[in-house]
């Protein structure tokens, strides 16, 4: 699974900078195919922790992104644009 460390978002597309990868990807919002709200866990010092993640499938790509709100400091904004706006735009399938 794919993590997003910084995501920036654009009218048409949007660029993931990933963990473990130097170059930032671009994703056109016409090639996701699902959004998905679900809870991760993420380790936190000596235990786990649930947080909040939207994970994004992407047409052409086997794993899916996965954006957490531990690494974002406005995810509730990135959630929003998302799962409302990108998502009624391009007709995406949204579970949650």
């Amino acid at each position: 699974m794919l993590k997003a460390a910084d995501v920036n978002l654009d009218a048409t597309e949007m660029v993931l900078t990933l963990e473990k990868e130097k170059s930032p990807r671009t994703i056109e919002y016409m090639k996701i195919d699902r959004l998905e709200k679900v809870t991760e866990p993420v380790r936190k010092l000596f235990r786990t922790v649930e947080v909040q993640a939207i994970r994004i499938s992407v047409l052409g790509m086997e794993e899916p992104i996965v954006i957490t709100s531990d690494k974002l400091g406005d995810f509730q904004h990135v959630e929003n644009y998302l799962i409302h706006t990108v998502a009624e735009k391009y007709d995406i399938a949204v579970r949650q």
